[in-house]
């Protein structure tokens, strides 16, 4: 019988999980692997665009008409530049272990930076 790699190395890991639940600890502080490098980036990319989406939610509820559709204009245009960016970036790494960690680590980084842009715009119209 044969599995598809993607079912084979699901099943492995959750054997490894079951076998030694101190392998499978989501442990990010300091990870060893490349594997374990690119789901830490990962996460820390997802963590962002949480708070991403937290931030764009509470501005354009603090905003009228207007101003929260060029607030999503703007939003919209802005991802797009972002996952084209990225895209770019990783890219140069295509097919290597690398190129998850350098995609999810742009995506980390730019998103942490319109979450500060949009902190400050949430700022200036609750003043």
């Amino acid at each position: 019988m044969k599995f598809p790699v993607h079912t084979l190395c699901v099943f492995l890991l959750a054997a490894i999980g079951a076998i030694n639940p101190a392998a499978a600890a989501d442990d990010c502080k300091d990870p060893m692997s490349q594997r374990d490098m690119n789901r830490c980036a990962g996460k820390d990319a997802g963590r962002e665009d949480a708070l991403l989406n937290k931030n764009y939610k509470e501005l354009t509820g603090k905003v009228d008409a207007k101003e929260k559709a060029q607030i999503k204009t703007v939003q919209l245009a802005w991802i797009k530049f972002r996952d084209l960016q990225c895209n770019y970036e990783a890219d140069r790494y295509e097919g290597g272990t690398m190129q998850p960690l350098v995609h999810s680590s742009c995506l980390y980084e730019m998103t942490k930076q319109r979450n500060k842009e949009l902190a400050e715009m949430i700022r200036e119209v609750s003043h």
